[in-house]
C-alpha cells in the first residue's frame, strides 16, 4: 500500500487484484477525527515538541538532510495523487464494458429477454453436490405468470450485511419496486453517483434517486503531508417525492407531559423514522463548517462519523453488491464478519422521552 486507509477516503483500485476492498474500509482502529484536529489545534497553539532528543540533538547538517527528506516525500505525494487519478481514469474506461453487461442483467431481471441455453447452463448454486442442486429445481414453483427475477436487489440488498440492517420491514413493498441499481465515475466533480431506478409507484413519484460523492484528488495545500488519498468532500442525495401518507422516513408521536401547565396532556410531533430512504438524506461535508470546528465538539464528530458511515455503504454498494449482485441474490457472496462493522446501539431512542416526557408512536 502506498499509504495507510483514512476515515472517509476513497482508496478504491476495484479492477486490481492487489488492492482489495477491505483496504478500503473508513471505519477502523485509526485516530478519530476529532483526536486528528484536536492534536493539529494542539501543534499550532503550543509549536512541535519532541518526545525525543535525536531531533533536537541532531546536528545542523542532519536537520538540513532530513528537511531534503521532507522534499522528496512532498514529490512523492504529487506522484501518489496522479496515480489516483490514473485510477478515476481507469474506472471510467472500463465502466463501459461493465455497464454492457449489467444491461443485460438488467433485462433479464425485469423480464425484457430471456436468456439462451448458453447463458443459462451455470449451475444454480456453485459448489452443491449434483443431488442437491436436484433437489433445488425439484422444490420449483410454477413458471406460469413468472416475469424475469421477482423481487431481486430487495433480495441483494437484504443480503448484503452494509445494507440489510438499513431496511425495516415497512421499506419492503416499496423495495419491490427497485429494478436496478448502477453506478457511476464523475469527473467535474470528481466522484461518483449511485443510482437507484424504480417501477412506477404509490410511494413516490421519482423513477430514479440518486446520490453523489464529490471526491478531493488532491494534497491539501495547509496540510500536504496529511495526504492519504482522494477524500469524500460532499455528499448529496435526491428529495423523495413523497405521495400524501407514504413518507416511511417519518412518524407521528404522541408524548404525555409529566411537568408544567400542560402536565397530563398528549402533544402529537413528527419525528425520524428508520427506513432504508434515509439513505438519501443530504450529507455535505463543507468548507464553512470548519469555520465553525470549536462550536460543538461531539455533533461534529457525530456528523463526522454519519458521513464516514454512509460513505462505506456506498463504496459497498459500488465495489461489492452491483459487480456481484447475482451471488448476493443467492447468498453465496462471501461476507467476512469485520467486513463492515457497526457500532453498539447508542441507546438514542431513549433521549425523546427526556425532560419529563413519556412516548407513543401513533
Amino acid at each position: 500500500m502506498i499509504a495507510d486507509s483514512k476515515v472517509f477516503s476513497s482508496r478504491r483500485v476495484n479492477s486490481f487484484a492487489f488492492l482489495s476492498p477491505r483496504e478500503f474500509a473508513v471505519i477502523g482502529d485509526e485516530m478519530s477525527h476529532a483526536q486528528h484536529q484536536k492534536l493539529n489545534d494542539l501543534l499550532k497553539e503550543s509549536g512541535y515538541q519532541s518526545q525525543d532528543d535525536h531531533i533536537s540533538k541532531a546536528p545542523k547538517l542532519v536537520k538540513r538532510r532530513i528537511c531534503a527528506l521532507k522534499s522528496l516525500q512532498l514529490k512523492s505525494i504529487d506522484i501518489e495523487a496522479a496515480f489516483y487519478k490514473r485510477v478515476h481514469d481507469l474506472e471510467r474506461e472500463f465502466e463501459k464494458q461493465f455497464d454492457a453487461l449489467f444491461l443485460e442483467r438488467k433485462k433479464i431481471v425485469n423480464g425484457e429477454r430471456e436468456p439462451s441455453d448458453e447463458e443459462a447452463k451455470q449451475p444454480l448454486i456453485h459448489g452443491l453436490a449434483e443431488e442437491d442442486q436436484k433437489a433445488l429445481y425439484d422444490s420449483s414453483g410454477s413458471d406460469e405468470g413468472e416475469v424475469g427475477i421477482p423481487e431481486f436487489w430487495l433480495h441483494c440488498l437484504k443480503s448484503n450485511e452494509a445494507t440489510c440492517d438499513l431496511i425495516q420491514e415497512h421499506d419492503e413493498p416499496i423495495l419491490k419496486h427497485l429494478t436496478d441499481i448502477t453506478a457511476h465515475c464523475t469527473t467535474e466533480p470528481v466522484g461518483f453517483t449511485l443510482e437507484f431506478h424504480f417501477s412506477s409507484n404509490p410511494y413516490f413519484k421519482n423513477t430514479v434517486l440518486k446520490k453523489q460523492y464529490v471526491l478531493n484528488t488532491l494534497p491539501d495545500p495547509e496540510d500536504p503531508f496529511g495526504y492519504e488519498g482522494p477524500e469524500c468532500t460532499k455528499i448529496m442525495g435526491d428529495t423523495i417525492q413523497w405521495e400524501d401518507g407514504k413518507d416511511v422516513t417519518k412518524k407521528v408521536v404522541k408524548k404525555k407531559q409529566k411537568k408544567g401547565a400542560n402536565a397530563g396532556k398528549f402533544l402529537t410531533k413528527t419525528v425520524k423514522a428508520d427506513s432504508f430512504f434515509n439513505f438519501f438524506d443530504n450529507l455535505e461535508k463543507e468548507e464553512e463548517n470548519k469555520d465553525n470546528a470549536e462550536g460543538d465538539g461531539e455533533d461534529e464528530e457525530e456528523a463526522y462519523e454519519l458521513r464516514a458511515a454512509d460513505y462505506e455503504i456506498a463504496t459497498t454498494i459500488r465495489d461489492s453488491l452491483i459487480p456481484r449482485a447475482v451471488l448476493f441474490y443467492t447468498g453465496e457472496a462471501a461476507i467476512e464478519d469485520d467486513m463492515f462493522p457497526m457500532g453498539e446501539d447508542d441507546g438514542d431512542d431513549a433521549s425523546d422521552s427526556e425532560d419529563g416526557e413519556e412516548e407513543e408512536e401513533e
